[in-house]
C-alpha cells in the first residue's frame, strides 16, 4: 500500500473581508441616521408641545381676568386693557366691544388678540350676552408654529 498524503488545506483567513467590513459599516451608519432623526423629531415634538403649553396657560389667563370681571367688566376701555400692561386696543366699538392685541414675550413671532362681541346666535343679537374670544399664535418654523384660541360666553345676571 502506497502512502499518499494528502494535498494541505488552505487555512481560512482570520479576521473579516474588506467587503464584509464595508456592508457592517454601511448597515451602522444607515441605523444611526435614523436613528439620528428620531431626536430631531423628538426635539421639535418637544419644543411645540411647550410653545403650546406656554399659549394655553396665556389664553387661560386672559379668559380667567375676563371672567373675574364679569359681564360689566368685559369692555374694550384703556382701564381694562392698559397699554402700561402691553395692551394695544385694535377696535373699540360705541358699545365698548372690540378687539384688543397683546404679546407673549416667551414665544417667537407671536400676536395675540382678545375680541369681545354681542352674542350672535345667527337669529339675532343677544344683548344680555357678551362672546369673549381670546386666540394667541405664534411661529418659529413651519414645524413648531402654532395657535389656541378659546371662548367662552358672559351672562348679565341681574
Amino acid at each position: 500500500m502506497a502512502n499518499h498524503r494528502s494535498a494541505p488545506r488552505p487555512q481560512a483567513a482570520l479576521g473579516f473581508t474588506l467587503i464584509e467590513l464595508l456592508v457592517t459599516v454601511v448597515l451602522l451608519a444607515i441605523g444611526l441616521v435614523a436613528l439620528s432623526s428620531l431626536f430631531v423629531v423628538g426635539i421639535i415634538s418637544d419644543m411645540k408641545a411647550e410653545r403650546t403649553q406656554v399659549a394655553t396657560n396665556r389664553v387661560r389667563q386672559e379668559l380667567e381676568r375676563l371672567r373675574s370681571a364679569g359681564y360689566s367688566g368685559a369692555l374694550i376701555h384703556s382701564e381694562v386693557f392698559r397699554a402700561a400692561d402691553g395692551y394695544s386696543i385694535v377696535e373699540q366699538n360705541a358699545d365698548l366691544t372690540g378687539c384688543v392685541s397683546f404679546s407673549e414675550a416667551s414665544l417667537p413671532a407671536n400676536a395675540g388678540a382678545v375680541d369681545i362681541r354681542y352674542y350672535d346666535s345667527g337669529a339675532g343679537i343677544y344683548p344680555n350676552l357678551k362672546r369673549v374670544s381670546v386666540t394667541l399664535s405664534w411661529g418659529g418654523g413651519r414645524r413648531t408654529q402654532g395657535a389656541v384660541r378659546a371662548t367662552t360666553l358672559l351672562a348679565n345676571r341681574p
